[in-house]
């Protein structure tokens, strides 16, 4: 038989100590579950934000890395060297070989052509390769690109072996273009993977690998760029999602995750990188299993001390406050807390103090957890980042990271703390150091950054380095502070002033080339003048004789020899025509240009009109653009389209329903003026000889002529510093078009090729 105290059927103490106990665990119980529950949800949504947080700082830092290669190929194909299209292979592969050697993550850069052939390549490895179905070739040959990862195929021989496998390259391209914004290739680069895996590896640094979190970086494709080497170069088993939310994920035959897929920014130049973090639910979730235990252990316990307490609890009613203080106290020793548990109809003062006490201890134990994780990854950050910083308060330097050591050339960071931030510029840059301190005193914590200021640094070794800084304001429990940020820019600089001196050479050795031209021509145009002048005298003489015998003697002479004279005579009339046609093509370039707008309109109508008073009986329509002015020497201008006009004349002669217009059109940004035929035409394979002088692609017979009609119009468009083209079709017709500047270089004579 059970004792009275014992027996809830007679004992009130029984039944209250039964009461309590069953309400406590059901309570416990309860708790449990919905704790766990909620719990669950908020780590889901806790750990999701971290995780998102982490996602999108690898994907923003990965993908700024290599825009910041893409930005430094595209710096390379903006120098004048390469914009102009017209460089030695020497001199720009040494422009290349500085790039390789500043950014030794590139393993390999090369100028393609369009038509896929390398032009130019650093050590010039596969120069003259045809490379035109690369997969980089085409998207590159259109925007800026940057492609996947691959072997380095043909150039593994260069590059040797990693682990004794080909390396691992990414490419990356972008179309080059002439200043005319006309393409004239691809530069292209080889990226060594292995670079952007140490990135990889020493940003993931700061995820807590006891917590189970993996990340993979895939590329464009949606293959594994990065990651676990079992993934790489293959899709993942999970399709990405970077716009859902984090969540639960069932990886096939691994089990749940908590993962998060993002993606990196996007724009020209955007590698399309996708970030993935995942981490097993067993290790997300031992938060709260861990809560639930606990509470269900609290539970059990509480139960059992219910039912012993309350055989008393009538007696002690402040018992429960004692309790309360008790796990307070706990709390102030750092030891975890044991409220009692209080059913939650219950709403004296006991509970609301036991259920605040609660809330004050999660809330302050979340907020803990958060600021050492924050904190954590902030320091891990600072140390590892690869560009300088140091922390100052009261400009006295408070702490610095390894790469700051690294450019102040200190022993260790102990030898920069509590240095006067000013005394750190170079003393011929005190007043940039008074503008910094001037900027930093007026920065507020957490506001918009100091703009960027360029300056020289005193090294501790003695040494001078040039950066770039900016710093930002930091409330700090020690009061105002500033961040600052420091970046090497001493190699740049030195690349800048040697291509500034190479420039400077390549622009006295063009200066002394284009006047060694300018000499040769001007003599070859004072030969050729003087030829042609001192032959006429004796052709003149040659003829006359000739001439004189036929008329003297003809009668005399046989039929053989009459022949002869009169061949002679055609011979030197024929001779003279050229002489004529040298003085002509001479005379026409010679002179200084008087620069003004001329009606080509008008000089158009006016050649049109002596052509048939020469030739009353011709046919021709005529189609003639009004308006159309250029800027030039008016003289020169009058020969060009006399040439040209007076040839479709010529050459649509016997031609039915001959027709000529004059007219412009707008081509590649430029105005061009044409001048068109249906007559003879000509065949484009032989359009190279059109502007060379006394070359003809007609019988004399059919069609008259000397042949230094287009050849002067060829350099009077030349001397303009203007282009000139043709095409034709035989029996179709032909057109000729020029283009001039709108302001034609004035000067001497600088003579033509034809």
């Amino acid at each position: 038989m059970l004792p009275r105290w014992t027996d809830p059927r007679r004992s009130l103490r029984a039944r209250f100590a039964l009461l309590l106990g069953g309400s406590g665990l059901a309570l416990a119980l309860v708790t449990a579950a919905v704790v766990g529950i909620v719990q669950r949800g908020q780590l889901v949504e806790q750990q999701g934000y971290s995780m998102r947080r982490e996602a999108l700082l690898l994907a923003r830092v990965l993908d700024g890395a290599l825009r910041q290669r893409l930005e430094q190929l595209q710096a390379t194909a903006d120098q004048p060297l390469l914009a102009s299209g017209l460089f030695d292979p020497g001199d720009a592969r040494l422009l290349l070989e500085g790039l390789r050697a500043q950014q030794p993550a590139f393993a390999w850069i090369a100028i393609v052509a369009p038509d896929g052939q390398v032009r130019v390549a650093t050590n010039a490895l596969l120069e003259g390769t045809d490379l035109q179905a690369e997969p980089w070739f085409a998207p590159a040959a259109h925007a800026p690109w940057i492609g996947s990862r691959r072997p380095a195929g043909a150039l593994t021989a260069s590059l040797g072996l990693v682990d004794g496998q080909p390396p691992q390259l990414i490419d990356m391209g972008l179309p080059m273009t002439d200043t005319a914004g006309r393409t004239t290739g691809v530069l292209v680069a080889r990226l060594r993977w292995d670079w952007l895996r140490e990135l990889h590896r020493s940003l993931k640094n700061d995820l807590n690998v006891d917590n189970g979190i993996e990340s993979a970086v895939l590329d464009r494709d949606g293959r594994v760029l990065l990651g676990p080497p079992a993934w790489l170069d293959r899709p993942p088993a999970v399709p990405p999602d970077p716009e859902a939310d984090p969540g639960l994920v069932t990886w096939p035959g691994e089990g749940e995750f908590l993962s998060d897929w993002e993606r990196s920014p996007g724009g020209e130049g955007a590698s399309g990188l996708v970030v993935l973090l995942r981490q097993p639910a067993a290790l997300a979730f031992q938060p709260a299993i861990e809560m639930s235990r606990r509470l269900l252990l609290l539970g059990a316990l509480g139960t059992a001390a219910f039912m012993l307490l309350s055989l008393w609890l009538a007696a002690r009613v402040a018992r429960p406050i004692g309790e309360l203080s008790a796990a307070a106290l706990r709390v102030v020793h750092d030891q975890p807390p044991q409220f009692a548990a209080i059913p939650p109809e219950r709403e004296d003062e006991v509970a609301e103090v036991a259920h605040a006490l609660r809330r004050l201890h999660d809330t302050l134990a979340r907020r803990l957890a958060e600021q050492q994780l924050a904190t954590a990854r902030y320091e891990t950050l600072f140390r590892d980042a690869p560009v300088a910083i140091y922390l100052a308060i009261e400009d006295h330097l408070l702490i610095a990271n390894q790469a700051c050591v690294r450019l102040f050339g200190a022993p260790g960071a102990d030898a920069l703390v509590g240095l006067d931030t000013a005394g750190l510029f170079h003393p011929d840059d005190a007043g940039l150091a008074e503008l910094r301190l001037r900027q930093q005193a007026a920065l507020e914590p957490g506001g918009a950054p100091t703009p960027t200021l360029e300056h020289r640094i005193r090294r501790l070794d003695g040494g001078i380095a040039e950066v770039e800084s900016t710093a930002i304001g930091l409330a700090l429990a020690e009061g105002r502070g500033v961040q600052v940020v420091l970046h090497d820019i001493t190699e740049q600089r030195q690349a800048q002033a040697a291509l500034r001196e190479l420039n400077a050479q390549l622009e006295a050795r063009v200066a002394a080339r284009t006047a060694e031209l300018q000499g040769a021509n001007a003599e070859l145009d004072a030969f050729a003048y003087a030829v042609s002048h001192d032959l006429r005298a004796p052709l003149r003489a040659m003829t006359g004789f000739s001439q004189a015998l036929i008329e003297d003697h003809g009668a005399e002479l046989p039929p053989p020899a009459r022949g002869y004279l009169d061949q002679i005579v055609l011979a030197g009339q024929r001779m003279g025509d050229l002489v004529e046609g040298l003085l002509t093509l001479s005379r026409t370039l010679r002179g200084a240009l008087s620069v003004a707008p001329v009606d080509l309109s008008a000089l158009a109508e006016q050649t049109l009109a002596d052509l048939r008073r020469a030739e009353p009986g011709r046919e021709v329509a005529v189609e003639i653009e009004p308006g159309l002015v250029a800027t030039g020497d008016r003289r020169m201008l009058a020969a060009l389209v006399n040439n040209l006009v007076g040839n479709a004349w010529k050459y649509t002669a016997g031609c039915a329903g001959a027709r000529i217009r004059v007219f412009s059109i707008t081509d590649d940004g430029s105005r061009w003026i044409c001048v068109e035929d249906n007559g003879a035409g000509f065949d484009m394979a032989h359009a190279g000889r059109l502007f060379k002088a006394f070359a003809r692609l007609h019988r004399q017979d059919e069609f008259p002529g000397l042949g230094i009609g287009l050849a002067t119009v060829q350099r009077i468009v030349n001397r303009h510093g203007g282009r000139i083209e043709a095409e034709g079709s035989p029996g179709r017709g032909a057109r000729f078009r020029f283009t001039l500047p709108e302001r034609p270089r004035a000067g001497v004579n600088e003579g033509a090729t034809a």
